[in-house]
């Protein structure tokens, strides 16, 4: 494998088939379109024996923790020996990040055997009628270490959550509630938000809650905040906090006038460390009932704790640092299997 200039390719046969492949340019125009926006992204090319290049990967840096791969394609005399796999390994090995990428139904299967976290994204009016997934390939040691800095917590229109942890049994209303918010932002924001998913405890059955539905939205760059904060706020969506330092995490709260379930939606960029922990940690406790009875036990520990310690000023954020122990530890079990 090596990198190679796309200019010095756009009169070959075998490149020209690739893009092509990668994104079905309805003429030449569009495929010299394709090309000129290929100048500005890194080319990770296979080559044959013949020295001839069979499979390339398109990719660009969306910051720190990820890369996205925007065009990936194998010539189909070459297909089925595992190349796009083995591009999208090379980049891991090169670079030490996530990957993400969006994809359709058609190779959805392609990135789930890859071992990549998906999502379904809101309604593109590129492909209308056509569902459309993020996935995100993840880079283990990115999971298992948090970032240095500081967080640079800033508050907007809200402020520090205080109170008394009231955990509930679960509720059949709780996914009613998700999907109701999530037609809220999808109908905001749509393709731009790559994908909408309910996490924490209200997403796995059979575990206690306080009854506010966490959502992980993802959007290309969590830091433009022109991008979805007007949007976010003309659907009647407070925005709460932000957090720079912190993968780029922002925080909206549905408002009064809405109607919606209270909620927490955690804003990152695509390829976010953070939004594929609260995935894998979400599918795990789904799956393993011995460690949803267990982190219930600390969650109920947890809640004790804080009331005995602030009464009815506990900050929500202690309640949080008090399971952190039980968290990192099942983090650490999830993420070495």
């Amino acid at each position: 494998m090596r990198h190679i200039q796309i200019n010095d390719y756009r009169q070959n046969p075998a490149v020209r088939g690739l893009l092509t492949l990668a994104a079905d340019p309805v003429d030449e125009s569009a495929l010299q379109a394709l090309f000129d926006a290929c100048e500005h992204l890194q080319v990770l090319a296979r080559l044959d024996a013949a020295g001839q290049v069979c499979a390339l990967a398109a990719y660009r840096h969306s910051d720190e923790y990820s890369l996205c791969v925007e065009y990936l394609a194998v010539l189909p005399a070459h297909q089925h020996r595992g190349l796009a796999s083995s591009l999208m390994h090379e980049l891991q090995r090169l670079h030490h990040k996530g990957i993400w990428a969006t994809t359709d139904d058609d190779a959805v299967d392609f990135y789930r055997a890859l071992g990549c976290v998906l999502s379904r994204s809101a309604p593109d009016p590129r492909w209308p009628g056509t569902q459309r997934y993020l996935g995100t390939l993840p880079h283990a040691p990115l999971l298992a270490s948090q970032p240095t800095e500081d967080p640079g917590y800033q508050e907007v229109d809200g402020a520090l959550s205080r109170g008394v942890v009231t955990l509930v049994e679960p509720q059949a209303h709780w996914p009613l509630d998700f999907q109701a918010l999530r037609r809220v932002i999808a109908d905001a924001l749509g393709p731009a938000a790559l994908a909408i998913e309910h996490t924490g405890s209200t997403s796995v059955p059979g575990l206690p809650a306080k009854p506010i539905i966490d959502i992980a939205l993802i959007v290309p760059d969590a830091d433009d905040e022109d991008s979805y904060v007007p949007q976010l706020r003309a659907a009647g969506l407070v925005f709460w906090h932000r957090e720079p330092g912190w993968y780029a995490h922002r925080m909206f709260k549905p408002g009064g006038s809405t109607n919606l379930a209270p909620a927490n939606i955690h804003i990152f960029s695509s390829g976010s460390p953070e939004y594929l922990r609260m995935m894998l940690f979400r599918d795990h406790l789904r799956t393993h009932a011995e460690d949803r009875s267990a982190y219930a036990a600390v969650k109920y520990a947890a809640a004790s704790e804080l009331l005995a310690k602030d009464g009815d000023q506990g900050l929500i954020m202690d309640y949080n640092r008090i399971k952190e122990p039980f968290i990192l530890a099942l983090h650490a079990k999830i993420f070495a299997g």
